[in-house]
């Protein structure tokens, strides 16, 4: 890999619109140490190196539209990795981020069970966005100035020594963090698109204070599909 030529572990660039800027391998290992009988080291092991969690970070470039599936295996140098979560974020006055994880995963892996994610629209706009068209927002005045995504599984291994032999994803869903500045005398109202619920109502810490601010979440689950 050169300077401008990242590893994309997760497999989310798309040309000229997400680039791939930062790759981190989070390679680790397991070290076993064992004393003899005067209580020096006599033996040492070093073993479950084909257990890493590499990240990604991306530079939305243009507009793009991203079809992510957690539970996708890539292979990348050799190794598998499966996609783990996904990270976004967006605010008014601040570029548009994107970041990922991944899990190593066994040699064999496929993409098998899977959590397909609704289509994510992602402007290169410096804008707060409504991510996955989850919500509308009312209120005469009122402007949304942050809205965040975190997108993830659990990616279940079983291994052997420390080394993955079988995985399968499960528990995924879509958490969406949002702010909202009111300007005028009517309070926001944040109503949730269908699949979407409210997992934290819409609450202000001083709404009597000049230009307050509001925040809540959103919740999505996310259904499997399995491996046919």
């Amino acid at each position: 890999m050169s300077w401008n030529s990242k590893t994309d572990y997760c497999g989310l660039a798309v040309a000229d619109k997400i680039i791939c800027k930062g790759a981190n391998g989070n390679r680790a290992g397991q070290y076993l140490e064992k004393t003899g009988q005067h209580g020096a080291i006599c033996a040492t092991k070093l073993y479950g190196t084909k257990n890493a969690s590499p990240n990604n970070e991306y530079t939305v470039a243009d507009d793009a539209t991203l079809a992510i599936v957690l539970g996708s295996v890539a292979a990348v140098d050799g190794n598998k990795y499966m996609l783990q979560s996904v990270s976004v974020g967006t605010g008014s006055a601040t570029e548009p981020t994107l970041s990922a994880t991944a899990v190593q995963v066994e040699d064999g892996a496929t993409t098998g069970n899977r959590f397909a994610v609704p289509s994510l629209s992602l402007s290169a706009d410096d804008i707060a966005q409504i991510l996955f068209g989850a919500f509308t927002l009312s209120g005469d005045g009122c402007e949304l100035t942050q809205c965040n995504a975190e997108i993830g599984c659990t990616v279940g291994l079983h291994t052997v020594n420390g080394d993955p032999v079988a995985s399968d994803p499960h528990t995924a869903h879509i958490q969406l963090s949002v702010t909202v500045l009111q300007t005028g005398d009517e309070a926001p109202a944040v109503t949730p698109a269908d699949g979407w619920e409210l997992s934290a109502p819409l609450t202000c810490n001083d709404p009597d204070a000049d230009l307050p601010t509001w925040t809540c979440s959103l919740s999505k689950a996310l259904e499997k599909t399995l491996k046919s």
